[in-house]
């Protein structure tokens, strides 16, 4: 047992440096960064919902998909990645309901394509603020999953959704929150200029998309009879294990970010404004 709790535990903190140094450099290394975890939520999705065979037209057209995205995000051009992803689900999706078949394929195109395309827009953003904006995200999520845990184990009381996640609490949801909210507004005061109320209400969102997604993640290897995405983290299972919470997080701030008033996001651009609009003065 201690064994395995030194495994996770390394293995963790290497990731996690691992991922905060690519970040920290952003340009070429990030943008590999968030391509490789693209392909692996693709392939791990793909894994899951039991299309495993290489030859299969439907993997054929999403690995067709996944590749055009990672040219989209190399050339600077992550934006249009959006536009190929919505093309190739729907050509999945047309597939799939021609022969009568479920839509998972097409769902997790979409749930992998926008990740690579959200998380490299955020670090893309304009002002320096990708770079504090990930670091905001990260904070939040890591955060409220430290205090979730903790706290449902400490305070126990009614599950949060027994038939998806039998552990989960409504006291480790609520600590979870408080955690994300402080962690937020810690990192926020830190790395940008954003103003108290905002830092808070846009903290309590990315942790509530946080802690859904990992209840959606959850819910999906429930349906389909499977204990870990992978097994390619050593003593954490695979990679969509450990970025679902980032993964949500990631939509929410990118949705958000394009959606508020006067957003100066650019199409394709490197420097959209993203972060400047959600962190900004």
């Amino acid at each position: 047992m201690q064994s395995e709790v030194l495994v996770r535990t390394i293995s963790g903190v290497v990731l996690g440096v691992l991922v905060l140094a690519l970040t920290w450099f952003g340009g070429l290394a990030f943008q590999i960064l968030s391509i490789v975890i693209m392909a692996f939520l693709f392939f791990e999705w793909f894994r899951i919902v039991g299309l495993k065979d290489f030859g299969n037209i439907v993997w054929i057209l999403g690995a067709v998909t996944i590749a055009a995205t990672s040219l989209c995000i190399l050339a600077g051009m992550a934006s249009y990645g959006v536009a190929v992803v919505a093309v190739g689900a729907g050509l999945t999706a047309i597939v799939r309901l021609a022969s009568r078949r479920d839509l998972w394929p097409a769902f997790g195109l979409i749930y992998a394509g926008f990740f690579g395309v959200a998380f490299t827009e955020l670090r893309n953003s304009g002002g320096g603020y990708g770079f504090a904006l990930l670091i905001f995200i990260f904070a939040i999520i890591w955060s409220t999953d430290v205090f979730a845990f903790f706290g449902g184990r400490h305070f126990g009381g009614p599950k949060l959704a027994p038939s998806i996640s039998p552990k989960k609490t409504w006291s480790g949801f609520v600590s979870g929150l408080m955690g994300g909210i402080l962690a937020g507004v810690v990192a926020a005061a830190l790395l940008t200029q954003a103003n108290l109320i905002w830092s808070v209400g846009l903290a309590a969102l990315l942790s509530v998309a946080g802690q859904l997604g990992d209840l959606f993640e959850s819910s999906i290897k429930r349906r389909f009879g499977v204990k870990d995405s992978g097994n390619i983290i050593p003593g954490h299972g695979g990679v969509m294990d450990r970025m679902d919470s980032i993964t949500f997080a990631a939509f929410t701030a990118y949705l958000v970010g394009v959606a508020l008033p006067g957003s100066a996001f650019v199409s394709g651009g490197i420097d959209n404004g993203i972060a400047l609009q959600l962190l900004g003065p």
